[in-house]
């Protein structure tokens, strides 16, 4: 018999394959994709504050977010109670570059959110942001969420490409923003 957990995690990927018509399994057996680390800040900060200045503006909804003090605490905000409870994974390649990250969070007990997805200009087209995306969503299911949400520019087509074609609805817009979510169903 399976375990709740392992039956969300079936479910998650069959409807993330089919909301991705195949693609996800197609970038795992034809390109070559980098392992997926934890965050190690000695190894990892600089080449994400590097990422973060290129996308400021893609990445930060205001110019006061400070990616620095997020990635020190591990936070994503300043509320000392919340440090430590932002997850960070990053995609390297062979020559052990790093090539983008994913940072996530339990906003609730049921609700994941998905904060950054960020991948270095010299990397992208490779699929690496559908594989981060969803290393995230098995990671906040596998942490009891049922279901993750996310924000991202309106004018950030890439990103919503990505985020759709995931199995993302949008719900709504608001300053320049919009909200999209994911259930499994």
């Amino acid at each position: 018999m399976l375990s709740n957990n392992t039956k969300k995690l079936v479910l998650f990927f069959s409807i993330a394959l089919a909301a991705c018509g195949g693609t996800a399994l197609y970038y795992r057996q034809t390109i070559h994709q980098g392992p997926i680390y934890d965050f190690n800040p000695a190894r990892d900060t600089k080449a994400m504050m590097d990422i973060f200045h290129q996308d400021w503006y893609w990445l930060l909804a205001s110019e006061e977010s400070s990616p620095a003090f997020m990635l020190k605490h591990r936070t994503y905000d300043a509320n000392p109670t919340h440090f430590g409870s932002l997850h960070i994974k990053v995609l390297r390649e062979d020559n052990d570059k790093l090539a983008g990250f994913a940072a996530y969070y339990m906003e609730t007990k049921t609700i994941g959110r998905l904060l950054f997805l960020a991948v270095g200009r010299e990397f992208r087209g490779k699929g690496y942001g559908k594989i981060l995306a969803l290393r995230a969503m098995q990671e906040l299911f596998n942490m009891g969420a049922t279901h993750i949400a996310l924000w991202t520019r309106v004018s950030n087509l890439p990103a919503q490409k990505i985020y759709r074609e995931l199995g993302f609805v949008e719900k709504f817009t608001e300053n320049g923003y919009l909200y999209f979510e994911f259930w499994p169903q």
